[in-house]
């Protein structure tokens, strides 16, 4: 099938795949006093204001408001970042596009491994807080690889989507910063669906891949409970745009050295 062609090209090329992500890696840390330490700390110092403004000056949250909001922050910043790189992940290579023959789906895929191996890295922070806010550890937990891959189908397919789109309307990077904000502020990570969003609306609400995605790692996470069914509504979305963005690519590929 010509949709699986992108995927053959990705295995076929998948030490080009690993360097770039590897260079990725270097660069975002080269120079830097602390290295690999921010992909922790830039998140963290994130929590910390939403925590002052919400605890201490809106006076909401509960006692383990700081550890669910950060979970919820890792994979937020994750997909954001994979999203807002993967959309100029053609125009910023057009010479390279032009001048060497090579699968194009590997640019945009590469910036979701580069934000998965960050999301990775940044795990390491999250767990002495599961211990200091006396986190629920149960069998639930064995969800979480289930959920990590879900979020990475789903950041995938609209990562190509939104590398295809980028090419053809250059401003849709603007027009992202607006709506993940948004989106942020629409899906429960500073906050919670029981207590925020009235029982008649959840059903709607939770159709939001991350609002299902946040609960779920949530509740494996640190209440200790499994994720909800909406968890599978999430992942049939994020094979939708795998599959969208994949056909995207079998069809663009050939046409985008001359269209960048």
């Amino acid at each position: 099938m010509k949709i699986l062609l992108p995927i053959r090209q990705l295995w076929q090329w998948r030490h080009l795949l690993w360097y770039l992500v590897k260079s990725d890696l270097k660069v975002a840390y080269k120079n830097k006093l602390l290295g690999f330490l921010w992909s922790i700390l830039d998140p963290l110092m994130m929590m910390v204001v939403y925590v002052i403004l919400v605890q201490y000056i809106f006076k909401r949250g509960g006692p383990q408001f700081p550890v669910l909001l950060f979970s919820a922050l890792l994979a937020w910043r994750w997909f954001v970042y994979s999203l807002q790189q993967a959309t100029t992940s053609l125009t910023s290579k057009a010479k390279l596009i032009q001048t060497v023959a090579f699968p194009k789906v590997v640019l945009p895929t590469q910036h979701v491994v580069t934000g998965f191996m960050k999301y990775l890295f940044s795990l390491g922070a999250l767990l002495p807080m599961l211990f200091i806010f006396d986190a629920h550890f149960t069998s639930n937990l064995l969800w979480l690889p289930l959920i990590v891959l879900i979020q990475f189908l789903f950041t995938w397919g609209l990562s190509m989507v939104c590398s295809i789109l980028g090419v053809y309307f250059r401003d849709l990077q603007n027009i992202l910063q607006f709506s993940l904000r948004m989106w942020f502020y629409l899906s429960p990570g500073l906050y919670s669906v029981a207590d925020r969003i009235p029982e008649r609306l959840q059903p709607i609400y939770m159709l939001n891949p991350f609002a299902a995605l946040f609960n779920a790692y949530k509740n494996v996470l640190v209440r200790g409970e499994p994720p909800s069914f909406y968890i599978w509504i999430a992942l049939g979305v994020g094979l939708l745009f795998v599959a969208l963005g994949l056909l995207l690519y079998a069809q663009k590929d050939p046409h985008l050295a001359k269209e960048v």
